[in-house]
């Protein structure tokens, strides 16, 4: 009996690039405007990748209330259980407002 790995590999892209823009429209919906979601590659295929880019000044108090709301959204759209047992990976990053 033969294995149609390209089936399978189909279908895995699929549910990946689902849960993917569910994520992303999530956050966005959440009011986070400048956001990227994806996924892991090689070893990392399994892993969620979320980076927010915040327009305000950096603070330690603002990266883990920011990392917390995301990975939060990430964990109920998802089902993932959590951080990294869960494999979410939340990178917050802070960019000054430029004035002219």
């Amino acid at each position: 009996m033969a294995v149609d790995y390209a089936a399978i590999h189909k279908q895995y892209s699929a549910e990946r690039k689902a849960e993917t823009v569910t994520v992303k429209r999530a956050l966005v919906k959440a009011g986070y405007r400048n956001v990227r979601v994806g996924h892991g590659t090689g070893t990392a295929i399994g892993w969620l990748h979320i980076k927010v880019i915040l327009q305000e000044p950096e603070t330690r108090q603002a990266w883990v209330t920011h990392r917390d709301i995301a990975l939060t959204i990430a964990k109920q759209v998802t089902g993932r259980g959590g951080e990294h047992d869960g494999r979410v990976g939340v990178d917050i990053r802070f960019k000054e407002a430029v004035t002219a």
